[in-house]
């Protein structure tokens, strides 16, 4: 299933596969600019890229350490968390029973009026048939993208005691916290998304990738997807139908049901009168604290590391495994 637009840069490894019988959420804007979700989501995609290309390589230098720290340590909090809250709303998104509920107000009520539904109860989108289906199926390819991040982490971390061996990694970093200093100044401005990830996120036929996210037994869809342009592959994803037993932890009842609503967004097409509200219900609070306090926490862990081989520690626990924690506190 090739993606459109995006063939040689995006392409699905199963040609053979049968395509899913989902129509794509924002055909009319296919051919304009990104929608807000889309363009969102191509971050926290960019983000998984760099996790790949980091689970797939060991470390053979400082350079490549470094590399590894900027790519990670260089995300903005709050960028990252609109992006995995874009990413969780377009998997919602594709929930059939959902969207044929929101098309159906839409075609009674016309676009203005759910658009102010919307607005005006966070909770509305959730509670219409498929909603809360749509949400969980959404938590579950979160959760393989935090189990995902855990089984880098530890990879990574390994390193730091494997390579105590190496000379090059037993070197004096130099001075740790201009490191340090320069993470912090990187993550105020964020990493900007890869080029190939937004023309992917954009592209008509990305829905045929996001509708297989969080089946039961699926793994992440970023299994495959490098930051490399030449190496970005969507894997065949041959997960279950059904979706695992999980709920919805205390107190995040508010996440679930904005990515509800963001998902009706992006059903209905994010132009008009709900390029606003769309954009404002991709700002979460919670889990950009969560990310934040994980960036100072690598910048600290950083600033106290004299040698190379300390760093992949810093980078395992707090660019990746802290990470994965935060985006997994919505679902229990």
């Amino acid at each position: 299933m090739a993606l459109g637009a995006v063939a040689l840069a995006f392409t699905a490894t199963a040609q053979t596969q049968p395509e899913p019988q989902v129509q794509n959420a924002s055909a009319p804007e296919a051919s304009l600019a990104p929608d807000p979700l889309s363009s969102a989501a191509a971050v926290y995609a960019t983000f998984h890229g760099d996790v790949t290309d980091i689970k797939q390589n060991s470390f053979k230098s400082s350079g490549d350490i470094q590399s590894a720290l900027t790519n990670l340590g260089g995300q903005n909090s709050e960028q990252l968390t609109r992006g995995w809250m874009a990413y969780s709303a377009l998997v919602a998104s594709q929930n059939p029973e959902f969207r044929a509920a929101v098309r159906d107000i839409e075609g009674f009520y016309g676009k203005d009026t759910l658009v102010r539904g919307l607005q005006n109860d966070v909770r509305y989108a959730r509670s219409l048939n498929g909603g809360k289906s749509a949400v969980f199926a959404a938590l579950g390819a979160v959760d393989a993208d935090s189990e995902r991040l855990e089984t880098t982490a530890a990879f990574v971390k390994e390193q730091a005691y494997s390579l105590q061996g190496q000379g090059w990694a037993k070197g004096k970093i130099g001075d740790s916290s201009a490191l340090a200093n320069k993470l912090h100044s990187a993550a105020l401005t964020g990493r900007p998304a890869n080029e190939d990830m937004v023309k992917a996120f954009s592209a008509p036929g990305i829905d045929t990738v996001l509708v297989t996210a969080g089946k039961n037994g699926a793994p992440s869809i970023w299994e495959n997807v490098s930051s490399a342009a030449s190496a970005i592959r969507v894997p065949d994803v041959a997960g279950a139908l059904g979706i695992s037993n999980r709920r919805i932890a205390t107190g995040k009842e508010p996440i679930a049901d904005q990515i509800a609503t963001l998902a009706a967004y992006r059903i209905i097409g994010g132009e008009g009168s709900a390029a606003a509200p769309m954009q404002r219900a991709m700002t979460e609070k919670q889990t950009a604290g969560c990310l934040n306090m994980a960036q100072l926490n690598l910048q600290q862990c950083v600033a106290a590391a004299h040698q190379h081989f300390e760093v992949p520690f810093c980078i395992g626990e707090h660019a990746l495994a802290d990470v994965g924690r935060c985006i997994s506190k919505v679902s229990q």
